[in-house]
């Protein structure tokens, strides 16, 4: 796998979707959650057209994401099998998940 794709301008952790981490999400192997990491945030970008594609790589990313076409880039097929697993992750954990609204009376209590 030569990549040809620019490493992010940052870490990509997406704490949004995986607040456990890429790593321990159980959707990844090592190697591709440490290529996520390094490479996500360019990823993303390139996909949601924040970035302009600099190589021929990244061209040839942009194309197949926006055209669905099938494609042997071992980016290509990554960015989709992050895509899935973004859309089926179905619980978010919150403070407030399991809490249900409570209401209280206190008309039959005197004031002290």
């Amino acid at each position: 796998m030569t990549n040809m794709i620019r490493a992010g301008r940052r870490k990509f952790y997406d704490d949004e979707h995986f607040a456990g981490g890429i790593e321990r999400s159980g959707f990844f192997t090592i190697s591709e959650a440490n290529f996520l990491v390094e490479y996500g945030d360019t990823l993303n970008g390139l996909s949601a057209g924040n970035l302009n594609p600099e190589s021929a790589a990244e061209s040839e990313f942009v194309a197949c994401m926006q055209s669905n076409i099938a494609s042997n880039s071992y980016e290509v097929k990554l960015w989709r099998k992050y895509i899935k697993a973004v859309h089926s992750v179905t619980h978010r954990a919150s403070a407030n998940s399991s809490r249900t609204e409570q209401h209280y009376s206190f008309e039959g209590y005197d004031e002290a």
